[in-house]
């Protein structure tokens, strides 16, 4: 467990990101609502990479004396054939938030790109960084469940594939009703994973905010090839943080975004690989409120 406070800012080196040069897109703005923000400093985030057919990451970056509270990610014109497979917070001299995508392992004629998206805030009561993570094997799924300690209660969450190769679909990002862990899936695709594979878990703890709840947006169980759920907060309240799951996905269903369509709702998006699935599946979304 790793704890920060106003007086003390440990922090671990932020992890080296080979980026590709171009032209970055970068907004950021202090989310404006009618309600008072319960973290004060509460601030969005969101970046931008190079569209092109290669690999990337890409990542959001909190202004200067800001926690990273919480995070999304989008994969843009992937059209279904690329995993997002890494969605992470990574703490250091700035906070910030990463954002990986893979082609499958059939690859994908067009150009895609990443945007990323950070919350970050003045240091909040509490803070604390847990992390999980599975064993090192082939078997076709996984879960993992990452606890906050007592006390306090999720607004971020993240998770990372290690191994996988594109072939390994993130499955669920699933803050829990009581919000006091986050249940984290992986899943081989159709074509399975002759590898051997890991998933790592984090959450960012803290103590609770004033009226700290979970709204969960459910979609449609249909086999519509692409689809997408908001979550919608209570009024009065702002979004702190974000999560979504796929039902019924086989593998076969990706997840190709969890971000914010605005400073009170949710957005979590997911497409069919290029086979298709001939069965029923839903996209849920989940909106950390305050």
């Amino acid at each position: 467990m790793h704890v920060r406070s106003r007086s003390a800012r440990a922090r671990r080196s932020a992890l080296a990101l080979t980026l590709t040069a171009a032209l970055v897109l970068a907004t950021q703005a202090t989310l404006a609502a009618p309600a008072a923000a319960a973290l004060p400093g509460l601030t969005r985030v969101t970046s931008t990479g190079p569209s092109n057919s290669d690999w990337k990451t890409w990542q959001a970056s909190c202004p200067a004396d800001t926690f990273l509270v919480a995070g999304g990610g989008r994969i843009d014109r992937g059209a279904g054939q690329v995993v997002m497979d890494t969605m992470v917070p990574v703490f250091g001299a700035t906070d910030v938030y990463s954002v990986t995508g893979r082609e499958d392992d059939n690859g994908f004629a067009g150009t895609w790109s990443i945007t990323a998206t950070a919350l970050c805030a003045q240091p909040p009561a509490g803070w604390e960084h847990a992390e999980g993570v599975t064993v090192w094997d082939s078997v076709s799924s996984k879960t993992l469940t990452v606890d906050c300690p007592p006390g306090k209660q999720v607004l971020g969450l993240g998770v990372e594939v290690n191994g996988g190769l594109g072939q390994v679909v993130v499955d669920d990002l699933r803050p829990s009703a009581d919000l006091t862990s986050v249940s984290l899936t992986g899943i081989e695709d159709g074509n399975g994973y002759a590898g051997a594979w890991q998933l790592r878990g984090q959450v960012v703890c803290v103590t609770p905010p004033a009226g700290l709840v979970r709204v969960a947006g459910f979609g449609l169980l249909d086999s519509v090839g692409s689809k997408s759920t908001v979550a919608t907060c209570p009024p009065g309240t702002r979004v702190h943080g974000l999560g979504g799951e796929i039902v019924s996905g086989a593998g076969q269903v990706r997840v190709t975004g969890l971000d914010l369509l605005s400073d009170t709702q949710v957005r979590a998006t997911a497409a069919e690989d290029e086979d298709g699935l001939a069965s029923n599946w839903a996209v849920h979304a989940y909106a950390i409120c305050a």
